[in-house]
């Protein structure tokens, strides 16, 4: 039972509270001992502080029962910021090259920006190797004078030019070379098998997003007793190795100290392929939404701020991103996954499409609606799907308006260029000689016909 505050209570309970913490942080500056800093604790729990009943843990784990009920084991402990250090590159170190497997096209989903990466067999296992380490890259080249090679900012228009824009480095964490780390694919039934190596200068795991695996399989380590394991100390390995039960748009990223790893970028997708699938996808696109804040000249991404002025399709933004081609007739699938700390409402022009998937895998036909924006809230993903029948290079992005643009200053902002969360799906017309800016070009509407194409 929990004792009812007073409202004078509760403005005495927060003053010594306060006090307390005054008084820890002195003792502990001017050298005192756990002691010291004990006795200042207890004094700023005065008879005005509110009673609040001891938390009790209790926790049954292999036959012994874990539980928390003394106030000494409840003090707090002494913080030395000097040993709370966050290091995120050791530069004298020499980091492993990406394996073998990078590069290889070994499936059908490409995840625009980035390389994707096959698998080895070992027997009927699929064996995949992934090595966290501290990765350089570029979020953006900026508007470099290549980008207004191809820009007509002539006559009339020159009054009204883009806002030139800076390139950006990321100094992220990721898996083989490259933030986010690379897509993972394989089929509903697949056993697989993925080598962890761990060259971060702290411990990490790799928790598997949405998937139904043992629990000693899920990297979501830590050291109290009731975690499956404990994480991956740097230098050292791990094997995870499990069935494929399921099939959708999955995803993977750190299972300790989530907030700085996740934070860092140390995430990608994995795309379970269902046996027998319900369409053959033409076009089919991965693509992960994650944001970054910095400190001005600083390539380390800053965590503790939550108003992130970064926003990304797979770690890169407009113009460095590719845009998406795919020919008129083709069925696409985009594969939305969110590792950012926002909702982001994903717009396309020109076309609706059928909301076909989520995190938990493909959605019955009479549940499916058509739509042309889908939000996706942080650790979800969406599958949309369309068939490209309207030719043109339609624009696919953010609709948080800040997220289409970066870095957004306090001050007059003029003509700003596309950046953030935004590319382009490109459907070529089947026609060579169509002209797809034409206002006289001979348009058909197919926008309810689509559907029936199964």
């Amino acid at each position: 039972m929990v004792k009812r505050i007073t409202r004078r209570g509760f403005f005495a309970s927060t003053a010594a509270a306060l006090a307390t913490s005054a008084a820890a942080a002195k003792a502990y500056a001017q050298g005192g001992e756990a002691e010291t800093t004990k006795r200042a604790i207890e004094k700023g729990l005065t008879k005005e502080s509110a009673e609040i009943v001891e938390p009790v843990l209790p926790l049954e784990l292999d036959g012994n029962v874990y539980q928390l009920k003394s106030s000494d084991d409840l003090s707090p402990l002494p913080m030395n910021p000097a040993e709370d250090t966050f290091p995120r590159v050791d530069y004298k170190k020499s980091y492993s090259m990406p394996p073998s497997t990078m590069g290889r096209q070994m499936g059908q989903v490409q995840t625009i920006g980035q390389p994707s990466m096959g698998y080895e067999m070992d027997g009927n296992v699929k064996v995949f190797t992934l090595i966290a380490q501290p990765v350089e890259t570029e979020i953006t080249y900026g508007f470099t004078k290549e980008t207004y090679k191809i820009i007509d900012e002539s006559g009339d228009y020159s009054a009204f030019k883009y806002r030139p824009t800076a390139s950006k480095k990321l100094l992220g964490w990721g898996f083989n070379g490259i933030c986010p780390g690379p897509t993972l694919e394989a089929y509903e039934g697949d056993r697989v098998r993925i080598i962890v190596k761990n060259e971060l200068p702290q411990p990490t795991s790799i928790h598997w997003h949405g998937f139904m695996i043992p629990f000693a399989q899920d990297g979501a380590t830590g050291y109290y007793p009731w975690n499956a394991a404990k994480p991956i100390l740097p230098g050292q390995s791990h094997t995870y190795e499990f069935t494929l039960h399921q099939s959708g748009t999955l995803m993977y990223h750190s299972g300790f100290n989530v907030l700085i790893q996740e934070g860092m970028g140390l995430g990608g997708m994995f795309i379970v392929h269902p046996k027998r699938p319900e369409n053959k996808i033409d076009c089919d696109v991965a693509i992960l939404l994650q944001q970054w804040n910095f400190f001005p000249g600083n390539a380390a991404p800053n965590l503790m701020s939550m108003q992130a002025k970064i926003a990304t399709f797979n770690g890169k933004t407009m113009p460095t991103l590719p845009m998406i081609n795919c020919k008129q007739g083709d069925r696409v699938r985009l594969r939305f996954g969110n590792l950012s700390l926002l909702a982001h409402p994903i717009h396309i022009h020109g076309y609706d499409f059928e909301i076909v998937g989520t995190t938990g895998g493909p959605i019955p036909k009479s549940a499916r609606y058509r739509e042309s924006t889908i939000t996706i809230e942080p650790g979800q993903s969406r599958d949309v799907e369309f068939v490209a029948w309207n030719p043109g290079t339609w624009r696919l992005h953010c609709h948080v308006l800040h997220h289409t643009v970066n870095m957004m200053p306090n001050a007059p902002m003029g003509i700003m260029p596309p950046e953030g969360m935004f590319t382009y799906v490109n459907v070529k017309p089947s026609d060579p000689n169509y002209d797809v800016k034409s206002l006289n070009a001979p348009w058909k509407f197919e926008g309810d016909s689509w559907t029936d194409i199964r």
